[in-house]
């Protein structure tokens, strides 16, 4: 398994939001555009972690 597709057991939005290290609302945007993709209780974070990634680094450009 390579890191863009980590699987964390997550039972609620806390679980992840701990996961990614990100607020529980920056987790619902995630979700609600198909960022963050769920396996039952298993959530795939690889891509969520590289949106946050690629969002604090064009964010760092624009200071």
């Amino acid at each position: 398994m390579n890191p863009r597709n980590t699987l964390v057991l997550a039972t609620d939005p806390a679980d992840l939001s701990e996961a990614l290290g990100c607020s529980s609302e920056a987790v619902a945007s995630m979700q609600d555009s198909g960022v963050l993709e769920p396996h039952g209780q298993l959530w795939e974070i690889g891509a969520a972690r590289d949106y946050l990634r690629d969002a604090a680094w064009a964010d760092s450009l624009w200071h």
